[in-house]
């Protein structure tokens, strides 16, 4: 979340260095803690109960990767925003963005949640 009228062109590039990827780092340590507490445990019950918490990381890692595509590509992009413009017109600016999938498709995807 930033406010508008604090907002520069280098404001997603920061947002995505400073937030998104330390999350994804946060994530991968999380995923090793839990794969050596699997590995040091006997108790066929605590070993589903790690490999269901490291599933649903691995699924938060999945999610910002793609989203790390999308914050990527607006981030290179550095939208300038004009106040004057009002809100509705410049959120699209930052909306529409085509992504590459696996397969050599592509998905367009929004950075932000619709309004």
């Amino acid at each position: 979340m930033f406010y508008l009228h604090r907002y520069d062109k280098y404001t997603v590039a920061r947002a995505r260095t400073d937030y998104l990827h330390p999350l994804q780092r946060k994530y991968e340590s999380e995923i090793k803690r839990l794969e050596m507490l699997s590995d040091a445990t006997d108790n066929t019950r605590e070993k589903a109960a790690y490999r269901k918490e490291v599933d649903v990381l691995l699924t938060k890692i999945n999610e910002c990767r793609v989203y790390d595509q999308v914050v990527s590509h607006i981030a290179h992009q550095q939208i300038d925003l004009d106040l004057d413009d009002g809100v509705k017109v410049n959120y699209e600016k930052f909306q529409g963005v085509e992504v590459p999938v696996d397969g050599g498709k592509s998905v367009t995807m929004d950075l932000l949640a619709k309004i």
